[in-house]
């Protein structure tokens, strides 16, 4: 049975198709998105650290894309680019306020993503699609799971349990602190957001392949256990820094009252590093399970197994920590390895700029079934295959920053080439400035970059870049389906967990409203006071 595996997420519907002869010579998809990975945490992206055994094999026995970027720095956007196609001003998905603002009054009429998924393509091919995931950005409320028969979270927090939720909540509401206390008590995983969960998810992965048919199969993985905080479970805690004696233990990276901040010592900062990397390797560790059991089920042969990551993370190489505030290559660049033995060549790398926008159109073409219905990427198979050169192309990635309490976002833009990187900034008053890094020269974008400003030759060039990209990405988005019907309400609860991860502000209710611009260039607009709005 040829095996296909692409671990990324996407939708939620039913399909079935009797096995045939065409099915048949079809592989199985695997598609594995590692949550908060860095492309140079990994050994075979550079990390001097040990931290990759099994995906450094995995890569000998596949194609390494060395120069990856992702379309955004978060988790929410960059799923939906990963599973459509589409950069985000072409999906139209920039910030989960959207959902609070929808059908508010001066708010946008209805959700305005856009695009097909690729487990929804190839359920159309017979392909039969799970998908298991661990955060709430993944979750069907986003308009995620669309052509799986199953789309399902795990891990073993109250977030994560149906019954669960629901009594933490009604608890909460009815404030029975007491026996919130006695149940945090008796059950403390259920109350820790950083508990382990890899290893539920590759064991809801392998239970699920336990049931499949003969029929061809795309298994999505999201992994989450390297997002912050950096807890990894032992011997991983000490496998990259064992001598510290400091007092930073990997925990409340995030939080307002965090003590982590760009004046930590030197050792300090390493050790945190090392924990990171820690709970890489014991990532790693649940994916050498998963490669171990596909080869004792004889799958390894007939499945293509696609490995990548939604963003990056920091830790001060450019004055900020975690992710989601800025488009520097330490939160954009991940990594991206395609193995298929016997059918892709072996430890190959390829050079030059490449996109998670890429990942739907390329498993398409190896699989042989139509792609989604307007994609931004492009199909990198003849490049795997050495049919084609990776050809200079220019990459998109995009972020919306807002500040609690403020409606107009701060607008962040990048535009990726081989030898340069340049990122814009245009601010809640509509000034753009920027800095641009030579790749070339300084291939790891060390500094600050080059700054540039309006009425600069640097600025004239990055518009001159983008106007293609605009153009072409207005017609990716008219052609891409609407996706309006996926919208649903979040509620309190949704809200309070976000919250407690750092998102969302705690905000439940923002004021915007949908401009009809791109996301590039300024989708949301504030909705003007009426007590001080003079242009009547």
């Amino acid at each position: 049975m040829p095996l296909l595996l692409l671990l990324l997420a996407s939708g939620v519907s039913a399909v079935s198709c009797s096995p045939n002869a065409e099915l048949a010579t079809k592989p199985n998809v695997i598609l594995i998105s590692i949550d908060t990975l860095r492309a140079d945490a990994l050994s075979a992206y550079g990390c001097p650290d040990a931290t990759s055994p099994n995906i450094d094999a995995l890569a000998s026995r596949g194609v390494l894309f060395e120069d990856v970027t992702s379309s955004t720095s978060w988790t929410l956007p960059a799923h939906i680019s990963m599973l459509t196609g589409l950069t985000v001003s072409a999906h139209g998905i920039c910030d989960e306020r959207l959902w609070n603002a929808v059908r508010v009054e001066g708010g946008p009429d209805e959700l305005p993503l856009r695009g097909e998924y690729l487990s929804e393509s190839l359920g159309r091919a017979g392909y039969q699609a799970a998908g298991f995931f661990t955060w709430k950005y993944l979750d069907s409320k986003f308009g995620f799971g669309q052509g799986f028969e199953t789309w399902r979270r795990v891990g073993n927090t109250v977030w994560a349990d149906g019954p669960k939720r629901e009594r933490y909540l009604k608890l909460v509401a009815e404030r029975k602190t007491e026996e919130l206390r006695e149940w945090t008590t008796e059950e403390p995983l259920a109350f820790d957001q950083q508990a382990p969960s890899a290893n539920l998810v590759v064991d809801a992965g392998l239970e699920w392949l336990d049931q499949a048919d003969d029929s061809p199969f795309f298994l999505f993985l999201h992994l989450f256990d390297v997002h912050d905080d950096y807890v990894p479970p032992s011997p991983f805690d000490k496998a990259f820094d064992a001598d510290y004696t400091g007092t930073v233990d990997g925990r409340n990276v995030s939080s307002p009252d965090s003590k982590i901040n760009g004046g930590l010592p030197k050792a300090d900062l390493e050790h945190l590093q090392a924990l990171y990397h820690g709970e890489v390797a014991w990532v790693d560790s649940q994916l050498g399970r998963l490669f171990a059991e596909l080869e004792r089920r004889g799958l390894t042969e007939d499945t293509l197994i696609v490995l990548t990551s939604d963003h990056g993370e920091e830790f001060y190489e450019h004055g900020h920590k975690t992710h989601r505030t800025h488009l520097f290559r330490e939160t954009t660049q991940v990594p991206l390895i395609f193995s298929w033995p016997g059918h892709l060549p072996e430890g190959k790398r390829v050079a030059g700029p490449v996109g998670i926008i890429d990942i739907a159109p390329t498993i398409s073409a190896i699989a042989d079934v139509a792609p989604p219905a307007s994609v931004s990427g492009r199909d990198l198979s003849g490049i795997m295959s050495g049919d084609q050169v990776n050809e200079e192309t220019a990459y998109l990635s995009e972020l919306m920053v807002f500040q609690r309490g403020s409606p107009t976002p701060e607008r962040k833009t990048a535009i990726l080439l081989r030898d340069r990187h340049y990122i814009r900034t245009v601010d809640r008053e509509g000034q753009a400035t920027g800095v641009w890094f030579d790749r070339l020269k300084n291939p790891l974008e060390r500094g600050p970059g080059a700054a540039f400003g309006p009425g600069s030759p640097e600025m004239a060039l990055f518009d001159e870049l983008l106007a293609p990209i605009r153009t072409k990405t207005q017609l990716q988005r008219s052609l891409a389906p609407k996706r309006a019907s996926l919208f649903t309400e979040l509620t309190s609860g949704d809200a309070k967990e976000l919250a407690g991860m750092g998102y969302l502000d705690g905000d439940s209710h923002v004021e915007m409203q949908d401009s009809g611009r791109l996301c590039l260039d300024g989708c949301f607009t504030q909705i003007p006071d009426p007590k001080t709005d003079n242009s009547q």
